[in-house]
């Protein structure tokens, strides 16, 4: 779409919002409170682009996943490029990274109550009893413990109180969905208060098998429980401990063949345009589980505030997925991973007349412990013909039998990588004048990291590495097909095994308060992430990319350094919330994803990214609440090859990084007999965009639209309510994300969200 077209959409939307807030009303917007700098603000006061959704907010948007908020959340986007309930890929302003292996961290950084989730496949998580979520939008370069470059999104539960509360919510939806919701709290004693939340969800798949099992279903649990201690006058202690699982048949994706024949290397095609439904010889699993325990002690003395965040978390993951989407066991990988974390913060915080310090020392270690194994089988046919080429020469052996399957290859890849991080931190926040602050932050981070890697010939060794092992290109004694372990024959002239980054940043920050109700902002701000390992099914694929194109097992730091202005106002006697924000980023090395044959590599490219975000929020009467999100990204990496045919290009934009996107909800309230009614609508609209970061056709998204709705009843005293609800009510076909597997099947996966899906809610509140 041309952007002056954009420009009408925006105006159009700006225009109809602003003229209905201009009617007279007595309500007015609520405050919502944030900890964006590591003490509870008024969102409207803060210096910084944030998007806050409060607890209720969340239920009335019928949010159930960590997923969810992106639609409600201008510039974010989430895909999955594993299926979903695995790991996410999180794109805020165009910064973002779709590699799924899980020794990997996403430069939007994900917390939970404080503590940093960097596994993954930790990210994808269930959303019960929630106070609030916080987007925050940059670099998080100075305050938050990981470095992160492109913003943070973290998600903070409801604490215990010293009110007796009982929170139950019971959904029954399509596909046989029953979830439950429910949270016990109060005081236990007088210096004592707890609160223990659960959370199940279970529903049949919506990708139908015909000649398996059916796939997407979801089978959850997840608990919290927590508890609050007064230890001594001004002193307090926070224990949190949670788990979770989810257990399903692995994800199903949709077949495209690209191979020019109409078949793909197995001779099959899905042909019957159902976007949920396939043949699937493999059901396989995916199994998540997480564990962790956190505390945070409080000690307060006058106006010094002193604070220790503790942290330890698992993450086991067990996935295998049906890569080649056919009633033939085509290609077979199965990924396996053992993560744990641990990390320690301390902060000493004060304030004096026209002014805040916060000052803080930070501490991460993780360990992940890798097993990946790959089987690809070809039809005798296939191996025929390519034994017949110059490269093999005959010496796959043969002749092989058409029809029949056999073991191409089968790969046994194993890696282990410990990250040690430390920081030191400080911010100090200074009043100029009356109305004009400065804000000035300083970090200083050491990252290092070390990797060991190790491909060998799997327990069925296939005839492509019988060949291999017959020429001696693979070590008769180790059976190694890629060695980067310590002194191994393949690490890489000039590189050794660990990584140790020092980084220092920050931010620059000015606030005028223009009147008590309008603020403006401006910020120079900075933020890195250290440079890492690929660990994906490496092998000869690496070496020849290594050889071609300079391609490394290692790859660099990002250092992304943004300026932004911004505007935050409550207009109209507090019926007009209206905030915007305009930001111009320059990336150093941004970390970019691409493929060569089976094997994945991060490279390193500059980029820069511009745009911007509006949100408004408008109550132009009683009882009606108008809400509307826009962000416009223009991003440009500047060079990228494309590994498979060796192309260098230029210019491509970002991956989930749509030009325009516009988010909107309108939601009436009305009383009714002794209770109340509201309806509710809101949308998501998505530009065109890419899944593949040299923006391939078969990787292009079209623009769509998704609307959801809902209809619920309160009683009088708010201690139940009853809802209907449809999400995606227009049954919009869209994709979340793609693969394309042209090189190794003739065909290209492709990620659908789910169907239309309709159902009723019960909620008790006492």
């Amino acid at each position: 779409m041309p952007f002056r077209n954009h420009k009408k959409i925006l105006t159009t939307l700006v225009a109809s919002t602003a003229s209905l807030a201009h009617q007279v009303s007595a309500v007015v917007i609520d405050e919502i409170v944030i900890s964006a700098q590591k003490r509870e603000q008024n969102m409207q006061s803060v210096g910084v682009s944030v998007t806050a959704f409060t607890g209720n907010d969340l239920k009335q948007l019928g949010y159930i996943n960590s997923t969810d908020i992106a639609s409600q959340t201008p510039g974010l986007n989430i895909g999955t490029p594993v299926g979903e309930g695995n790991n996410p890929s999180i794109v805020l302003r165009g910064v973002g990274l779709n590699d799924f292996n899980d020794n990997n961290e996403s430069p939007i950084a994900v917390y939970k109550d404080g503590i940093y989730v960097g596994s993954m496949p930790g990210q994808s998580f269930q959303l019960f009893d929630m106070e609030r979520v916080e987007v925050l939008r940059g670099p998080q370069g100075t305050l938050y413990g990981r470095n992160a470059t492109g913003g943070l999104v973290h998600y903070i539960s409801r604490r215990p109180s010293e009110e007796m509360s009982v929170d139950a919510n019971f959904t029954a939806a399509e596909y046989n969905q029953i979830r439950f919701e429910g949270a016990l709290g109060g005081a236990l004693s007088e210096r004592t208060q707890g609160r223990l939340s659960v959370a199940t969800n279970k529903h049949d798949g919506y990708v139908e098998n015909r000649i398996g099992a059916d796939g997407n279903d979801a089978d959850t649990w997840a608990y919290r429980g927590q508890l609050y201690v007064d230890i001594a006058e001004n002193f307090n202690l926070l224990l949190n401990a949670h788990a979770g699982e989810s257990d399903n048949i692995a994800p199903k994706y949709q077949h495209q063949v690209t191979d020019p024949s109409g078949v793909d290397f197995w001779g099959y095609t899905d042909n019957d345009g159902d976007n949920f439904a396939g043949e699937y010889d493999r059901d396989g699993t995916l199994k998540i589980e997480t564990q962790g325990y956190n505390a945070t002690l409080t000690w307060l003395s006058g106006n010094l505030e002193l604070v220790s965040v503790s942290g330890w978390e698992t993450v086991d993951k067990f996935h295998q997925e049906d890569t080649d989407m056919g009633p033939l066991p085509g290609i077979l990988p199965t990924f396996a991973a053992d993560y744990e974390q641990f990390t320690q913060e301390l902060r000493l915080s004060g304030s004096w007349d026209g002014g805040f310090w916060v000052v803080g020392g930070y501490y991460f270690n993780s360990d992940v412990k890798g097993n990946y194994d790959l089987q690809i089988n070809y039809l005798g046919q296939q191996l025929n013909a390519m034994n017949e080429s110059p490269d093999f020469g005959g010496g796959l052996g043969g002749p092989f039998t058409e029809g029949e399957l056999y073991t191409f290859l089968n790969y046994d890849a194993k890696f282990d990588q410990d990250t040690e991080s430390m920081a030191v931190f400080g911010q100090v926040e200074y009043d100029l004048t009356a109305a004009v602050s400065l804000t000035a932050g300083l970090r200083y981070t050491q990252d290092e990291r070390d990797f060991t890697y190790l491909n060998q010939v799997g327990p069925q060794r296939g005839v492509l590495l019988d060949f291999l092992m017959d020429v001696g290109a693979i070590d008769p004694d180790t059976q190694a097909i890629f060695d980067y372990t310590k002194g191994g024959a393949d690490v890489i002239a000039g590189n050794v095994n660990n990584i140790d980054n020092d980084n220092i940043s920050g931010k620059l920050g000015l606030d005028w308060q223009l009147s008590r109700d309008v603020m403006m902002f401006a910020n120079v701000s900075q933020g890195f992430k250290s440079g890492g390992f690929n660990a994906g099914f490496m092998d000869s694929d690496m070496q020849a990319a290594r050889d071609q194109f300079g391609t490394n097992v290692q790859y660099d730091e990002e250092i992304l350094t943004s300026y932004e202005v911004g505007i935050k106002s409550t207009l109209l006697d507090g019926q007009v919330r209206l905030n915007a924000t305009a930001f111009y980023y320059d990336y150093q090395d941004f970390q970019a994803l691409s493929f060569f044959g089976i094997s994945q590599f991060i490279v390193n490219s500059d980029a820069t990214v511009k745009g911007g975000e509006l949100e408004l929020v408008a109550l132009p009467m009683e009882g009606l609440q108008l809400q509307l999100g826009t962000s416009f990204i223009d991003s440009q990496v500047e060079e990228v090859r494309d590994l498979n045919t060796g192309t260098l290009l230029t210019d491509r934009d970002m991956v989930l990084a749509p030009e325009l996107t516009v988010n909107g909800l309108a939601r009436y309230r009305w009383k009714l007999n002794q209770g109340s009614i509201a309806a509710q609508v809101d949308f998501n609209y998505q530009d065109d965009h890419f899944f593949d970061i040299v923006n391939s056709d078969i990787s292009a998204e079209d623009a769509y639209t998704v609307w959801n709705a809902s209809l619920s009843y309160t009683s009088a005293n708010d201690l139940w309510e009853v809802a209907v609800f449809g999400k995606n009510l227009a049954d919009e076909d869209y994709r979340v994300y793609t693969f394309d597997f042209t090189d190794p099947g003739g065909f290209n996966q492709q990620f659908f969200a789910p169907p239309r899906w309709m159902g009723v809610k019960l909620s008790f509140h006492y």
